[in-house]
């Protein structure tokens, strides 16, 4: 169909322009942006906080109810729906340890919550998102703890994934917080501390190890030491351990900036031992807590798993040792010959 009108060589008026109401703009707005790719609401692209301390706050208090009646029932299902990362390894396991040390459920969990929450929330881009509740639960003799949560996608929901647990004596260290209180992410790569925040979890198996890899890189303090001296002392009242100390690195690290440079770093490790008898001394009686793990009883030897998330505080580049301030950690399996 042509443009050109041959019928006739009137003018004919434009009809009076109309007003654009605001709204209209805004549509055309959203549409554009939609279409050209350059702008979303959900933090794929663009460096948002997931959620304001009102809604962690909501989250928190979900998680609490939901945790309560996991370990009420013994429900590993509602708790794969709350808990992921070294968090839910560690629970799903200790949920299988209960509903073999305890079919009838005799033992009563009593309920707890996280009280005194401080919220660390982060403005990040892309997925997964996460916030941390530094908090002191409410059972007796409670130290603080650092439950950190995690949203996968836009559409998944709000998981605790870390827990770890203040040693005694240690305190977190202050997280650096920008103009609108937001804590930052330090990548995984990260150049300006003592040690990468990927690399923490392998410089720490390294000096298990032998205790001479990484030695000078880790302060001189229990967590360590203590480690360092089973590992030296093989054998013991008629058995041979035999350890085996491997990054967890299914789980991704997660680094915090601290005030003064540093950062906060959350990893984990999975620590192996074996222990086998030597003759004439007999294995004895097997811990009902590996038991939930092995198909028959053992007769020579029997080896256990532990996952053990770590949270460090490593300084900056040049400035001092990293400190492991925090743990959680629990028996995920074992094996037996």
């Amino acid at each position: 169909m042509s443009g050109t009108a041959h019928s006739s060589h009137r003018q004919i008026p434009a009809p009076p322009a109309r007003p654009v109401s605001l709204l209209a703009v805004l549509v055309a707005a959203l549409l554009a942006f939609a279409v050209t790719g350059c702008v979303t609401v959900d933090g794929e692209h663009t460096r948002v906080a997931p959620l304001d301390e009102h809604e962690a706050a909501q989250v928190l208090a979900e998680f609490d109810a939901r945790n309560n009646e996991v370990y009420t029932h013994r429900d590993t299902d509602l708790n794969a729906r709350i808990e992921t990362g070294p968090v839910g390894a560690i629970d799903q396991a200790s949920l299988r340890i209960m509903q073999f040390t305890d079919p009838q459920r005799t033992r009563e969990i009593p309920e707890f919550t996280h009280d005194r929450p401080q919220f660390w929330i982060p403005r990040t881009i892309g997925w997964p998102k996460w916030f941390a509740v530094q908090n002191t639960p409410s059972y007796p003799n409670a130290r603080a703890m650092l439950l950190v949560f995690t949203k996968q996608d836009p559409d998944a929901p709000w998981q605790a994934a870390w827990g770890p647990t203040l040693r005694p004596g240690e305190t977190f260290p202050e997280p650096y917080r920008d103009a609108k209180g937001h804590v930052v992410e330090v990548p995984a790569d990260a150049a300006d501390l003592v040690v990468a925040p990927q690399d923490t979890a392998g410089a720490l198996t390294a000096y298990l190890t032998d205790g001479r890899a990484s030695a000078g890189l880790f302060a001189d303090e229990p967590t360590t030491t203590e480690q360092r001296r089973l590992r030296e002392e093989p054998v013991q009242n008629g058995f041979v351990r035999q350890f085996i100390d491997t990054p967890a690195a299914h789980f991704p690290p997660l680094a915090i900036r601290t005030k003064g440079g540093g950062a906060l770093v959350l990893f984990a490790v999975t620590h192996s031992m074996k222990l086998t008898v030597q003759p004439p001394n007999v294995l004895g009686e097997i811990e009902p807590e590996q038991q939930a793990f092995l198909a028959e009883p053992p007769k020579k030897s029997v080896t256990e798993h532990r996952l053990t998330g770590y949270a460090a505080v490593v300084p900056p580049a040049g400035d001092g040792q990293v400190r492991l301030v925090a743990t959680m950690s629990g028996l995920i399996g074992a094996e037996g010959e």
